[in-house]
């Protein structure tokens, strides 16, 4: 064995590098390696170039980081130390074996025990080329890409929390095959510090950011997607294994509040067989993570045994039962949640109205936009309940027969909402919370079949066939919104315009990370270009929303041919000064032609009352 003139722990007899610190072990070594922890940079601004044609770029995970920064001795995360301390905007983790790997921080989110960074990867990978400094305008500076963001998440783990290096491969595998985990790229241990690196998610905050209290709904939403992460772990042999805040500081938001992930599987322990006593602890530990995480969500206060009395009376049960060790498995709680009975029904249903429009733009004479609107009444415990279903899809410039690819949207997923006889129910004598048979699964298997046939015909005609879409389906008082690509979906709430989706855009990802301005987007020359469409992959990612509509709320869904033109404050001005939907849609189309009309606009207005 060799022993590390640095940190003095035991590395394998050929080992180059020690494997806990990164100090080169090679017999004409020269002096330990200087930490790149922090790097302050700083750069100017540099002016945008014209506009790119839309193009779909391949939604490829950054790079990986295969081993640990190195820390220097004045570093403030060195053992002994009582907090971890964040690392400066502009400053580089980069590996003294892997110099060519490193990520750039932009900011710093930084919690009670853990910090998340913002990061960008300096490696691009269009070229390949490496940069020295994270560029402010988030562009390689030798092809002009846009860096990829990723996020980092900072801790410091207990005792004996050490993985395997076999166990870190099989938890970033199994991170991609759950829709509430971060895909994994790397879990790096060094010393007292983990640094765990995910795909950047767009929007998101940590649960324990701003400790709100939510409504026993949201808390039981919230509850039900940590409970399925922690079923998928267990099948696949894993527990989540920790119990304490820190661990809390794992799960965060996406998409504003819709989805609750797991950012970070370094918590999680080797469930072994043999062992019964073992794997039942973890078992219960599990559970009462989960009767943790559901006090937090609704509470915005860690849990201890003493507290859970404070919890409103219809979940004090299961957090009593949880923290009791009465349940054999987190599915066994699950269950529980779902007999829990509805929440009354409002006797008086909102009715949507909408107007809707399309138009060429001022530089093409084919639209390869399209909308589709139809609203019925359905009839249930004796009340008519009214439904509406509005959707736009965007046949992608620089695709062979883009208008072919937008009305194939619109025809399938139209087709297969109306022949679809799954509609939730409004009241259920029971609470059902599953993804089963749910609006947010219907629009997601919908626009997944739609994604098939766009590919299946494309290869058969020889052609590229693409198109973003973004939906909304209106039941009663909820309005569920579906998303691929840049096309956008609004909800104006009085006088707030609010982008609900999330454009699937390397752009868009520079803004969520804090790298380019959202006010930069229009002018920034990669704007066009999407990780994220239909026809384009065997498989794609919904993104899908929900909102609880109130009377006077209004919807608006287009294309990137509106809102490239027509800044959002516009857009609030138009919609809310306009006296019908339909000559909202109107006005709209008109504001996206007089500023330049440079692509197709579609657009819907949906009124709410």
């Amino acid at each position: 064995m060799i022993t590390c003139p640095n940190c003095g722990k035991q590395n394998r007899p050929a080992a180059k590098f020690c494997q806990h610190c990164g100090a080169d072990l090679s017999p004409n070594r020269a002096t330990p390696p200087v930490s790149t922890r922090p790097l302050p940079i700083r750069a100017d601004r540099n002016p945008y170039a014209d506009q790119n044609p839309k193009a779909a770029a391949s939604e490829t995970a950054t790079a990986p980081l295969p081993a640990a920064p190195p820390l220097s001795p004045s570093s403030p995360t060195l053992p002994g130390t009582g907090r971890l301390e964040p690392l400066e905007r502009g400053s580089t983790l980069s590996h003294p074996q892997e110099p060519q790997q490193r990520y750039g921080i932009v900011t710093a989110n930084e919690l009670p025990r853990s910090i998340y960074y913002c990061a960008v990867d300096l490696t691009c990978t269009a070229c390949g080329a490496q940069q020295a400094n994270p560029p402010s305008n988030g562009l390689c500076q030798q092809c002009q890409t846009p860096l990829q963001p990723v996020l980092i998440h900072e801790r410091r783990p207990g005792r004996d929390m050490q993985l395997a290096n076999t166990d870190i491969e099989q938890l970033i595998h199994l991170s991609t095959g759950h829709p509430n985990i971060l895909s994994h790229q790397a879990i790096l241990q060094y010393q007292e510090s983990t640094y765990t690196v995910t795909e950047y998610p767009g929007r998101w905050n940590a649960l324990t950011d701003g400790r709100r209290r939510r409504s026993p709904d949201e808390a039981l939403v919230g509850a039900v997607q940590v409970g399925q992460v922690l079923v998928y772990l267990h099948e696949h042999g894993f527990a989540h294994a920790q119990i304490n805040s820190a661990s809390i500081e794992d799960l965060i938001f996406v998409d504003g509040e819709e989805s609750l992930k797991l950012a970070d599987m370094s918590t999680c322990t080797r469930l072994h067989p043999d062992d019964a006593q073992a794997v039942r602890a973890r078992i219960n530990d599990d559970v009462t993570f989960l009767a943790w995480s559901l006090f937090y969500l609704i509470t915005g206060e860690p849990l201890s045994r003493a507290e859970f009395t404070s919890a409103p009376p219809m979940l004090r049960p299961f957090i009593e039962r949880a923290m009791q060790n009465q349940y054999a498995s987190v599915q066994d709680m699950l269950t529980d949640f779902s007999l829990l009975p509805a929440a009354p029904t409002p006797t008086r249903s909102l009715k949507p109205s909408h107007g809707q429009a399309t138009h060429p733009g001022r530089q093409y004479t084919r639209n390869e936009d399209a909308v589709v609107t139809f609203t019925f009444d359905k009839e249930q415990e004796g009340r008519s309940v009214p439904i509406g279903f509005y959707l736009v899809a965007d046949g992608m410039g620089g695709h062979d027969a883009g208008d072919l690819a937008s009305r194939t949207v619109n025809q399938i997923v139209t087709n297969w909402i109306i022949k679809t006889k799954v509609l939730p129910d409004l009241q259920k004598a029971t609470r059902k919370l599953t993804t089963k048979d749910m609006p947010g699964d219907l629009l997601t298997q919908a626009i997944q079949q739609t994604n098939e046939v766009l590919l299946q015909r494309g290869q058969a005609k020889g052609s590229d066939l693409g198109s973003t879409v973004t939906a909304a389906l209106i039941i009663g008082d909820i309005a569920t919104i579906a998303n691929v690509g840049d096309s956008r979906t609004y909800l104006l709430r009085k006088g707030a315009l609010e982008q609900v989706t999330l454009d699937h855009s390397l752009v868009a990802r520079l803004v969520s990370a804090g790298v380019i301005e959202p006010e930069e987007v229009r002018s920034h020359p990669q704007r066009n270009q999407i990780y994220r469409c239909l026809g384009h992959k065997p498989t794609v990612e919904v993104d899908i929303f929900t909102r609880q509509l109130q009377a006077d709320d209004v919807l608006v869904l287009c294309s990137d041919g509106l809102w490239e033109m027509v800044l959002d404050t516009q857009i609030q001005r138009i919609v809310s000064g306009a006296s019908s939907p339909q000559k909202a849609c109107d006005a709209l189309v008109d504001a996206a032609n007089h500023a330049g009309g440079k692509d197709n606009i579609a657009v819907i207005v949906v009124n709410v009352e």
